[in-house]
């Protein structure tokens, strides 16, 4: 560069992760960064390796919502299926929402977003989908619900990349292509045969 400045891979994360901090929670502008130890930063990623927990939280809930005005639930089916999402642990082996009565229902919540702001998804990232969207269509050995006889629903993020990451699945996955189906406002949640895909 002309302005003989030289990249520094320290000098970079220093100064994106002080931004961030600053950017985000309206905190004061300052060095952050140097005033973590390896400690403090050990502390940090293990608060933060939470944040997809937190993330798959807030879009279960959302979905909660969602669902509860499409299907026309009463405040106590709403309540049930609230009372599961928030009670239910992180990698439990069941699934993220369901019901059995009075409509039977089962959901996958995803916050895949695309790896290094691209349009596709990564290889594990793909993997996750696919087994998730296994255990919907064939059901999964330690959940409650059978998914068989009532209707499924596969819930992203409703973000640009992620809604051009799931065209390209469809493209190069036939097993998505055939048995995802998006919702939309007119959609009639009728189906039992495929999973439905939601956006929130």
């Amino acid at each position: 560069m002309t302005d003989g400045y030289k990249y520094n891979r320290e000098r970079e994360l220093q100064r994106r992760f002080n931004t961030f901090l600053s950017d985000e929670f309206g905190l004061p502008k300052k060095d952050y960064y140097s005033n973590l130890d390896t400690k403090g930063f050990i502390g940090l990623k293990a608060f933060l390796s939470e944040i997809n927990n937190i993330l798959t939280m807030k879009a279960t809930l959302s979905f909660v919502s969602w669902v509860s005005e499409k299907l026309g639930l009463d405040a106590s089916a709403t309540e049930e299926i609230t009372k599961f999402a928030l009670q239910a642990k992180p990698n439990s082996n069941g699934y993220d929402a369901w019901l059995g009565y009075p409509v039977a229902f089962v959901a996958e919540v995803k916050c895949n977003v695309p790896i290094n702001g691209g349009l596709v998804y990564g290889t594990a990232q793909r993997q996750g989908i696919e087994k998730d969207l296994d255990g919907l269509l064939n059901g999964k050995r330690k959940a409650r619900m059978l998914p068989h006889e009532c209707l499924k629903f596969l819930v992203f993020l409703d973000l640009p990349e992620v809604r051009k990451a799931n065209d390209h699945l469809a493209s190069v996955n036939i097993k998505f292509r055939e048995n995802v189906l998006f919702a939309l406002n007119d959609t009639e949640l009728s189906r039992t045969d495929i999973v439905y895909g939601v956006y929130i």
